[in-house]
């Protein structure tokens, strides 16, 4: 969720070249107009001894301007190549970018639009090789005012831009630090929960009241008060945004503070879901991309957290199986690949498998596994009541040997 700011800045724009002159040589053929104090060979017209109107300066280094002078200034439109391959072309004011240009920086990121004193400053276009891109206000080298930024990867951000950073993520960044600030670290020789809930879909508010109810009670009856990370979109943000750069963000940091070997990582996602197997992320008045199955196990597997219970409440959630299981952990989903779940109103307590799972289920079980089997049987009586003409959800349920025996070793030791 970072915007990341454009990494040219006002040094790499100032230019101000003074030509003072140490030798004129009126030209023969093929030779300077005159020398500059630095090295310069000047061509072009002269008057009163410095270059004025059309004309170019070349140095040894490779460096390059043509365009037009002013009292050996540079001053209206011109063109120039620095020895480190930045380029700009446009307008000119006392030596500096001044007016409407294009700046390239060696790194091929480019600023199209208004200079002022050798900044970006005004309105204009910056892009990135990565395919980041920003189109919106600029004051002195960074996004500022109205915009639009694109990170290249699906997010977008648009709205009011301060100091390079999109305002509304300033509070949001708040949250998110505050969040990860508070997780606690493991201790050697015990194994621990640790929980990592998302709730996807702000436009409704069910996932977010799912969210909080799974984070109070798994801090309340599993002791992950210091072990937890709750994140959700909302139409009245009061958690840190789930994007999929927050999810990343979160992972990374319980994977530091955790015993990677040893504790659990209990990963709770609820959201809308896509046929091609998608964990949606929307969050009023921002547009962010969807998580993919493959990405969150890719996730999962660069964390390095050995142990894990990955429960995915959404339609066709089924489709997150073949991405995260393996032996060390333990799948449940709301859903088979291609079926919907149930029970997402706005003004919902639960989906039908949160309710089912986390309300009913889990507390008069003793183990994940038991209450996935009693919510797995109270879904289908509610499903059979309430949407008999409906195809079931058929909830899901992937295991292997050694994650129940370090399921079994965490519930023995509590």
């Amino acid at each position: 969720m970072n915007v990341r700011r454009p990494r040219l800045r006002g040094s790499d724009l100032l230019l101000a070249f003074l030509f003072f002159i140490t030798a004129v040589v009126h030209a023969a053929d093929g030779l300077p107009d005159l020398t500059t104090a630095d090295g310069g060979h000047y061509y072009g017209s002269l008057r009163d001894g410095k270059p004025n109107g059309r004309g170019r300066v070349e140095w040894d280094n490779g460096a390059r301007y043509e365009g037009t002078f002013e009292n050996g200034v540079y001053q209206g439109r011109g063109r120039f190549v620095g020895a480190d391959g930045r380029r700009y072309e446009g307008e000119f004011a006392n030596g500096l970018f001044d007016g409407r240009g294009r700046f390239e920086s060696p790194n091929g990121e480019i600023y199209e639009g208004d200079f002022e004193k050798g900044e970006f400053t005004g309105y204009g276009t910056w892009t990135s090789p990565s395919g980041a891109r920003y189109r919106g206000s600029f004051l002195k080298g960074r996004m500022n005012g109205e915009g639009r930024y694109y990170d290249g990867q699906g997010e977008v951000y648009e709205g009011e831009f301060v100091d390079g950073v999109f305002k509304p993520l300033i509070e949001q960044r708040k949250l998110l630090d505050a969040a990860l600030a508070g997780v606690g670290r493991g201790q050697p020789g015990r194994i621990e929960l640790y929980l990592l809930a998302v709730g996807g879909d702000g436009t409704q508010e069910v996932f977010r009241r799912e969210v909080e109810f799974v984070k109070q009670e798994f801090d309340q009856r599993f002791g992950t008060r210091s072990h937890s990370i709750a994140l959700a979109n909302s139409k009245t943000p009061s958690l840190p945004m789930a994007s999929v750069s927050a999810i990343e963000e979160a992972l990374g940091t319980l994977a530091e503070r955790m015993n990677r070997e040893e504790d659990i990582l209990f990963v709770f996602l609820t959201s809308h879901g896509t046929p091609t197997h998608e964990l949606k992320l929307q969050q009023p008045g921002f547009a962010l991309r969807d998580l993919p199955a493959p990405e969150l196990g890719r996730m999962l597997r660069r964390s390095g957290i050995r142990w894990k219970v990955v429960v995915v409440s959404a339609c066709y959630s089924g489709g997150f199986i073949d991405s995260l299981r393996d032996d060390n952990t333990l799948v449940i989903t709301a859903a088979r690949y291609d079926r919907s779940s149930f029970g997402c109103a706005d003004d919902a307590e639960m989906t039908y498998f949160g309710r089912a799972f986390f309300k009913e289920a889990l507390p008069q079980s003793r183990t994940f596994q038991e209450a996935f089997t009693k919510a797995d049987e109270l879904v289908a009586e509610w499903e059979r009541k309430d949407q008999p003409k409906e195809p079931r959800s058929l909830p899901q349920l992937r295991t292997a040997a050694p994650i129940e025996a370090q399921l079994e070793r965490w519930a023995a030791q509590k």
